[in-house]
């Protein structure tokens, strides 16, 4: 599995995680304990085929997303594995972020996180209190790096003026190959200041697979030249992006087998600017 600098920190992660959006209570007790284990047996595959950063959330069913990964974190050396969780933004309090991420912590059975984002840009509390609490659980030893999540240039750097010593590292951002905002918007300046974007939702929710018109023709025909799926080459798209790395959640071995393989496409600059003219459009499934 290939692997990037995370911005200027000298840590090196892999280029395709693992999300764990999706994770439902709902579906848990509507199946029982059986589809939490298929999903943990899933994870097992990609963290087996390098995909070792894995992404969740407070948000994420509830906190049932983090209780699961926080089971499975138990099996390999913490060193082994880089965990991303995101606060979400419903806090009014320093302190009430505070707990949040000791609830975070609890459910996944660490001390620490490798990565802390602010899930959404809050309407309760200022962007400069929030960085305020973020370099706190840096100091205390809560997070190893910091970051943000769905905020827009403008507020990143607004952010990233408020920190007094630590830096922000990433972004998440909503970017596939067919919502290519942030693609023309946002990357040039991370890729100009060597900061890392996350593109979350790579295949759209659904996996293109009712992908319909000129796009899917298009990804049809790189999929024959490159022997491969079309999903696999939306992935392939993203991560031939300097400075973008995603994490797309798959739910059965044979998807996170396919998406690992995504990490040894070598687009070229030809096949990316294929799907530059569909960006103005901000196609859907």
């Amino acid at each position: 599995m290939r692997k990037i600098e995370l911005a200027k920190t000298g840590e090196y992660i892999p280029i395709l995680g693992q999300g764990l959006w999706g994770i439902r209570r709902s579906k848990g007790l509507s199946k029982g304990k059986k589809f939490y284990e298929e999903i943990k047996s899933t994870l097992r595959k990609g963290i087996e085929l390098g995909m070792t950063h894995l992404d969740t959330a407070e948000f994420y069913g509830l906190g049932k997303a983090e209780e699961v990964l926080g089971e499975l974190i138990k099996e390999y050396p913490r060193d082994d594995l880089f965990i991303t969780t995101k606060l979400f933004p419903i806090h009014f309090s320093k302190n009430s972020m505070k707990q949040a991420c000791d609830k975070s912590l609890n459910r996944l059975k660490l001390d620490h996180v490798d990565l802390y984002l602010i899930h959404w840009p809050s309407k309760f509390i200022s962007i400069k209190k929030e960085m305020k609490v973020l370099e706190d659980l840096v100091k205390n030893g809560k997070t190893r790096y910091i970051g943000v999540s769905n905020f827009s240039v403008k507020q990143f750097k607004y952010a990233q003026e408020a920190l007094k010593k630590e830096e922000l590292v990433d972004n998440q951002l909503h970017i596939n190959i067919t919502y290519q905002k942030h693609i023309q918007e946002s990357l040039p300046y991370y890729q100009k200041n060597n900061l890392m974007v996350t593109a979350y939702s790579p295949l759209a929710h659904k996996g293109y697979t009712k992908l319909k018109g000129e796009i899917r023709e298009k990804l049809e025909s790189l999929a024959k030249k490159y022997n491969s799926t079309i999903q696999q080459i939306a992935i392939a798209w993203l991560i031939n992006h300097e400075n973008i790395i995603t994490i797309p959640k798959a739910f059965s071995i044979k998807h996170v087998i396919e998406n690992a393989k995504a990490a040894d496409i070598r687009l070229s600059p030809e096949d990316i600017k294929l799907f530059y003219e569909f960006n103005s459009k901000h196609l859907s499934e």
